[in-house]
């Protein structure tokens, strides 16, 4: 499908240029490119202005050729029936094309690069050979208890040790290496960091996984987040508005105190993020009760709270909306997805691998709601316009007229394991130095 154009060297020269306006960028929304310094004699010139205003309308274009249901199901993050040792995996494509995958332990359960990489690569590339849109892969890597990759990767100790025996300079080159190494993984999510106070509230539920007080939350959380961006994974913080002693996968978790409390320990911790929207958020199921009896994550007045506050504006994730708290909350899975929408979320979790049911049986009532559909519209945008910019799509500039390109095969490759070990040897070689000084 290549368009082999007459002068490659000015093409080599503009297609350079992208890539590191990209490279240094990471995963930014808006990137303006002007070749007309670089190219000059091409037959297969375009006149591109601005690649942002591109990308939009190509964006909008290729929403409004989606059904309902496509819209919907790219909105969805699940999990995958499979392992890196089953050639078998049960996938579901056309109109259920998932926006992504959850990996969970037992899908990469291995420690060799090779296996754990074509698995990542053939769940996308299932999709891609349909030239249908290519789905993201996620991972929980916060280190210590919550590591999904033990086997292939080098030792990631929890957040509390971290915060407690490494400086902020050596903690965020640590997570950088590990951000590498997912992904050369062929992984682009990481649900990570928890961006939560330890308090008294929820030290028992948390235990080694937050950073610690408001300051070291501050500064360990703002070192992930910033060295994470410094590569292609995007980072969710999470969880807001935070969590209680209650372990929401069992119960219901209520926080009750005055608006000032919801300030100084909730919000305060997302709030000073450099660079917010430069992540991704999770939003807890836990009640912020002086604002609402629902769900944070279904909770349109948390949700806006949250937004006006902070001035995030990138993509918002619920927590598992399969979890007890939102049944005990009045909440079965159908009702909280069409709440979740509603409330204007971007990515709905669901840690399910047969969603189709639940798909169909929601979408009937969306459909008759026209803000419901203006909302699956934006979300599923927005997530498009991510995997743009972070190379699951990618768009043709040199045909006679722009356009995506969902073809995209991704490939193991000698030279890409080569540099996931040699990362690996970096972070091992730093997490023991650092230690002993």
């Amino acid at each position: 499908m290549e368009r082999r154009p007459k002068n490659h060297f000015f093409i080599f020269i503009f297609l350079f240029s992208v890539s590191c306006l990209f490279l240094f960028n990471s995963c930014k929304a808006d990137i303006t490119v002007n070749p007309e310094e670089y190219i000059f004699n091409s037959s297969n010139y375009i006149d591109i202005k601005n690649y942002s205003e591109i990308k939009e309308n190509l964006v909008k274009n290729a929403i409004s050729e989606m059904s309902l249901k496509e819209k919907l199901s790219q909105m969805l993050l699940i999990s995958v029936d499979g392992t890196c040792y089953n050639e078998s995996i049960s996938l579901f494509t056309g109109e259920y094309s998932p926006g992504g995958f959850l990996l969970f332990k037992y899908n990469v359960d291995s420690d060799n690069y090779k296996e754990i990489k074509t698995f990542t690569d053939k769940l996308k590339n299932e999709y891609t050979r349909l030239n249908q849109v290519s789905p993201y892969i996620a991972i929980d890597h916060e280190g210590g208890d919550v590591n999904r990759l033990k086997k292939v990767m080098p030792n990631l100790p929890s957040q509390k040790y971290i915060a407690e025996h490494y400086s902020m300079n050596s903690a965020g080159e640590i997570y950088y290496l590990h951000s590498k190494m997912l992904e050369k993984l062929g992984i682009n999510v990481n649900l990570a960091p928890v961006n939560e106070i330890e308090t008294e509230e929820n030290h028992e539920f948390l235990v080694n996984r937050s950073f610690g007080n408001i300051n070291k939350v501050y500064e360990y959380g703002n070192a992930e987040l910033f060295n994470i961006n410094r590569t292609m994974v995007l980072p969710v913080q999470k969880h807001f508005p935070g969590n209680t002693n209650e372990d929401t996968h069992t119960g219901k978790a209520v926080i009750d105190c005055d608006l000032k409390t919801i300030n100084d320990l909730y919000i305060a911790p997302f709030k000073n993020v450099r660079n917010i929207n430069d992540t991704a958020v999770m939003m807890s199921h836990t009640i912020l009760e002086k604002i609402d009896s629902k769900p944070s994550c279904i909770s349109t007045y948390t949700i806006n709270l949250f937004k006006d506050t902070t001035g995030f504006d990138g993509l918002l994730f619920t927590d598992d909306l399969t979890m007890e708290a939102l049944e005990k909350s009045g909440y079965p899975m159908r009702k909280a997805i069409v709440e979740a929408v509603r409330a204007g979320v971007d990515v709905i979790m669901l840690s399910i691998t047969n969603y189709i049911r639940i798909v169909d049986n929601v979408i009937g009532e969306i459909e008759k709601d026209s803000e419901l559909v203006e909302n699956i519209d934006r979300a599923a945008g927005r997530i498009l316009n991510w995997k743009i910019d972070c190379g699951l799509v990618d768009i043709d500039l040199f045909s006679e007229k722009p356009a995506l390109l969902f073809d995209k095969e991704f490939s193991y490759s000698e030279d890409s394991e080569k540099s996931f070990y040699d990362y690996y040897a970096q972070a091992e070689l730093l997490l023991k130095e650092a230690w002993i000084r």
